[in-house]
C-alpha cells in the first residue's frame, strides 16, 4: 500500500505524555505511515508542580504549531484525544493549509474565547468545583485515582494500574484559558470518534460534544470503549486512525 505524504502527529490529553499513543504510533508506522506521538510541555516526567503549574493554553498550542512548522514541506494530519482536542483544533487555526485533517478521538474542540472547562461537565457547580479544586492545589490538575478508574470498565485491572502509575499532574491553566480562533472548528477537515462502552454509533453519538453534532462536513466516526480507546481497544482504533489518515492523505494527493 502507498505511503501517505501526510505526517500522523498523535497529541496526549490531560495527564499523559506521549506512552499512552507509543503503540499506536508504532503500529501505524508498520503499516506505512509516518506517525509520531509528542509529550506536551509540562507533561513529561519528573518536573516540578512550579514549573507543571506555570504552564498555559498558549504554551502547549505553540508548542505544536513550532513542531508542525518545523518540516513545513510535510502536510500533517493531528490526532487527538479528550483535552488535546483544544489544542489541535487551536493549532490548525494558525496553521492552516498545512493541517490536511484533524482526528479527534472523544476529545473537546476549541471555541473561540471559552475554555475547556467552560464545556466541562453537568452544572455549574460542577464546573465551579473543579476551578476551586485546581486554584487550590496551585494551578495543578490532578489525575483521576486508582479507585477511580475502577468504573471504567473496559479497562483491565493492569490497564488501570498502568494508567494511575503513569499519570502526571496536568497545568491546571490550560483548562480554564480560553481558546482564541480565527475560524470556527466547525470549518476545519476533521473526524470525530465518538466513545461508547457499550452499544453502538447512535449510542455514542448521544454523548459527542454539540460541535462535533452539528458540524456538518466533518465525518463521524465511533469506537465501542471507554475514555481510553487505544489501551482498551488498541487494534480496533488504529484500524480507524489508519483509515482516517488514509482518507485526508488521498484527499490532500
Amino acid at each position: 500500500m502507498t505511503t501517505p505524504a501526510a505526517k500522523a502527529i498523535l497529541v496526549p490529553g490531560a495527564w499523559m505524555g506521549r506512552w499512552i499513543w507509543q503503540q499506536s504510533a508504532e503500529r501505524l508506522r508498520n503499516r506505512g505511515i509516518d506517525a509520531e506521538a509528542i509529550t506536551l510541555k509540562g507533561l513529561a516526567y519528573g518536573q516540578s508542580d512550579a514549573d507543571i503549574a506555570a504552564v498555559r493554553l498558549d504554551d502547549h498550542v505553540n508548542q505544536l504549531v513550532e513542531h508542525v512548522s518545523g518540516d513545513s514541506s510535510r502536510p500533517v494530519v493531528l490526532i487527538s484525544h479528550s483535552y488535546s482536542g483544544i489544542v489541535t483544533s487551536s493549532a490548525a487555526d494558525r496553521l492552516k493549509d498545512h493541517v490536511v485533517g484533524l482526528i479527534h478521538v472523544g476529545a473537546f474542540i476549541a471555541k473561540d474565547k471559552r475554555s475547556l472547562l467552560d464545556d466541562w461537565g453537568g452544572s455549574d457547580v460542577q464546573r465551579a468545583q473543579e476551578r476551586a479544586d485546581i486554584e487550590a492545589a496551585g494551578n495543578l490538575w490532578h489525575a483521576p485515582t486508582r479507585q477511580m478508574l475502577d468504573f471504567e470498565t473496559d479497562l483491565s485491572t493492569s490497564d488501570r494500574d498502568h494508567l494511575a502509575s503513569s499519570f502526571s499532574p496536568h497545568p491546571g491553566r490550560t483548562i480554564l484559558d480560553q481558546a482564541h480562533l480565527s475560524t470556527p472548528a466547525e470549518r476545519q477537515p476533521s473526524t470525530y470518534v465518538a466513545l461508547t462502552p457499550s452499544g453502538g454509533f447512535d449510542e455514542a453519538w448521544k454523548e459527542a460534544p454539540p460541535v462535533a453534532r452539528s458540524a456538518a462536513g466533518w465525518r463521524r466516526r465511533h469506537l465501542v470503549s471507554g475514555h481510553w480507546p487505544m489501551v482498551s481497544a488498541l487494534d480496533a482504533t488504529v484500524d480507524l486512525l489508519e483509515a482516517e489518515v488514509r482518507h485526508y492523505a488521498s484527499a490532500k494527493a
